[in-house]
């Protein structure tokens, strides 16, 4: 089981952030979220999927999500982990994970974190351009480089940063210079992530809820890269990182030391290397249990959401559950096998077999003797591959 936990105050909200997070970081505000946070962790009842044979499963990861859980102080994320401990068995070594700013990193915080046994922080950057880092509402270059100073002291020693591709004002290749700079100068760091902007200008965008019809300025359809010049850059981004021993384990996601076997863990907690284990078992369909404003979370093959009004969060208010049909949950393993691994013969029989071949013929899918892969030109264009091969 993992746990997933969003505290949605940001001290300046991202211009292309569509999340549920508001720009505000009164503490009255935040002390009454955790305190209503605490109290969904103590009620929300055991299911069958967390105890078995009378005896509680353990908490293998527990994830902060979003980059604004650093806005808090040590003593809120301590009420938070105290609430979760009450309610849950711990893994011997249970993966913890904080996202963060960087102008929350500081000797002082990443001392109280490692007391609260938070043992993985992931920090974005995005991107060193200052122009850009201006237009998406972020600190400057010098936040940056001082938090990974911070981090060079070793106190944590699981560092995880973020990039985006086709931020505004940022040029081709530049985004490789910025990585290569950032990994030349702070050895710190085991994980990369490399993220490319979605594209809310589709017409065909799905709008749920308010945090939906965000959508970026309309200057910026010229700052940006072409969409030509996608694949050249994740491309080389993807090569300099393999150089420099990040293996990818996702699409988006690059990590130190993992194994030619691909392998999970040996035993219970016991990892062979930095992938985010989070995120791992989210992809693999482990069972996640979320607390938090809009939380989604995903148990006994059951879909449940969480309100992203705080007034009806705050009444209990549960906007979405529903059961995940066989079809939809094998739709939905098929999207992530392909994504962060392969897609085995024994599922053809599951896939339109003539749009498979084309798309292999095509060079979007690599065929191997027993399995079929995504290859760096399909990345692009995964969703489309997916919505044609899965048959409906």
């Amino acid at each position: 089981m993992q746990i997933y936990i969003h505290i949605p105050f940001c001290e300046k909200k991202c211009s292309y952030c569509r999340f549920a997070s508001i720009w505000s970081t009164q503490d009255f505000l935040i002390e009454k979220y955790v305190k209503y946070l605490c109290r969904e962790i103590w009620t929300h009842p055991l299911t069958p999927s967390l105890v078995k044979r009378g005896k509680p499963l353990k908490i293998a990861t527990i994830y902060f999500g979003w980059w604004t859980p650093g806005v808090l102080h040590s003593e809120q994320l301590q009420q938070i982990l105290i609430s979760l401990r009450k309610q849950y068995v711990f893994s011997d070594n249970i993966e913890i994970t904080l996202e963060t700013t960087p102008n929350h990193v500081t000797l002082e915080n990443i001392a109280a974190w490692k007391t609260l046994w938070i043992n993985r922080v992931s920090m974005w950057i995005q991107t060193l351009n200052e122009k850009s880092l201006d237009a998406i509402w972020r600190g400057g270059k010098w936040d940056i480089e001082k938090a990974l100073t911070c981090f060079q002291r070793n106190m944590i020693k699981n560092i995880s940063v973020d990039f985006i591709i086709w931020l505004p004002h940022v040029q081709k290749g530049e985004l490789l210079r910025d990585i290569n700079y950032i990994l030349e100068k702070y050895n710190c760091i085991q994980h990369v992530s490399v993220y490319m902007l979605e594209d809310y200008y589709n017409e065909d965008k799905i709008i749920e809820t308010w945090f939906d019809k965000k959508t970026y300025p309309e200057n910026w359809d010229n700052l940006w890269l072409k969409e030509c010049e996608y694949l050249e850059e994740y491309s080389s981004i993807k090569k300099y990182l393999d150089n420099k021993g990040f293996s990818r384990y996702e699409i988006s996601n690059f990590a130190k030391n993992i194994p030619l076997s691909n392998s999970v863990p040996c035993n219970e907690g016991e990892y062979l290397d930095y992938r985010c284990w989070h995120n791992w078992g989210y992809w693999n369909h482990k069972e996640v249990r979320a607390f938090w404003l809009g939380a989604y979370w995903f148990e006994n093959n059951i879909r449940y959401a969480n309100s992203e009004s705080f007034s009806e969060y705050y009444n209990w208010k549960r906007i979405l559950e529903e059961q995940v049909t066989p079809e939809e949950l094998l739709s939905e393993k098929i999207m992530f096998w392909l994504r962060t691994s392969w897609l085995e013969k024994q599922l053809y029989s599951q896939l339109d077999q003539q749009k498979l071949s084309c798309f292999i013929q095509d060079w979007f899918l690599e065929e191997k003797s027993d399995r079929i892969i995504l290859s760096d030109r399909g990345v692009m264009v995964m969703d489309y591959i997916l919505w044609e091969i899965i048959i409906s």
